[in-house]
């Protein structure tokens, strides 16, 4: 058995002496008590956040997750996957506080992204991914803390859907942005309407003070009478005008009709100069 042995930068050996955690050994030349100490062999860990089983590394370590079919508060399935990024702090509680610690952060990234995606309908998880991600690390921090891990972030990796529920997602884009495009156009009719509607508001109240404006001072020389009958005599021209404007009208007018006018203007001068 080997009684001197050297330990790598930025790792640690673990020595067992009865088969319970004695010391741990840092960087550099390391010596064990031979027979009684023993180097703990971290066998189900794999390649991860280890060398030849028995050196631990202190460096951050980085873990994908498989990807993993989570359901949507809206009942959409979602496949998504995860890096973690997590360094040892304390090796003791690494190892002896919990079983297999890489399967133990992954099963417990991926219960925290399954808890958190069945919060959320899949617009919410598919516009705030990053949200999602801080999230489940901080469910992973808390966790993670009891097994002498820290857990600096975790970064989303997959985040997809059926072909049948992308297809589904791009026919209610395309029916949304028609829907925006036909509410802004009835705005801008609605618009134009109300511009319209003003103008000719302030057209007709230009037109109404002017005539108030003329009637004034018609009324100023003249009589009510007379002033009746111009009016009469401006709406039947105003009249006529109206009804000849389109070439396509047959305006048929009275033989008399500038007899009946002149017999108008001639009887108020008559009574204008009595």
């Amino acid at each position: 058995m080997q009684i001197f042995f050297t330990v790598p930068q930025s790792h640690v050996v673990v020595l067992t002496r009865f088969g319970k955690y004695a010391k741990t050994k840092k960087q550099g030349l390391q010596a064990r008590i031979p027979f009684f100490e023993k180097i703990y062999r971290v066998s189900d860990w794999g390649d991860i956040a280890n060398k030849e089983k028995i050196f631990i590394e202190l460096t951050e370590q980085n873990l994908d997750t498989k990807p993993k079919q989570c359901h949507s508060k809206d009942n959409v399935p979602v496949t998504v996957d995860a890096s973690i990024y997590w360094r040892i702090i304390d090796v003791k509680k690494a190892l002896f506080e919990v079983d297999v610690l890489p399967k133990a952060l992954i099963d417990t990234c991926l219960n925290a992204l399954r808890a958190e995606i069945g919060k959320l309908s899949l617009d919410q998880i598919l516009s705030s991914r990053q949200e999602l991600s801080d999230k489940v690390a901080a469910n992973l921090i808390d966790t993670s803390s009891r097994w002498g891990v820290q857990v600096s972030r975790v970064e989303i990796q997959e985040l997809g859907t059926s072909d049948e529920t992308a297809e589904a997602m791009r026919l209610e884009m395309a029916a949304e942005r028609k829907k925006r495009a036909d509410i802004l156009l009835a705005e801008g009719i609605a618009t134009a309407k109300m511009k319209t509607a003003d103008a000719e508001s302030y057209s007709i109240k230009i037109r109404a003070e002017a005539e108030a404006e003329y009637l004034t001072k018609l009324s100023a020389i003249l009589s009510k009478e007379h002033v009746g009958q111009i009016l009469m005599i401006e709406k039947i021209l105003e009249g006529y005008k109206a009804i000849s404007s389109n070439p396509a009208n047959k305006v048929f007018l009275p033989s008399n009709i500038q007899t009946l006018i002149s017999d108008q203007i001639m009887g108020m001068e008559h009574k204008i100069d009595i």
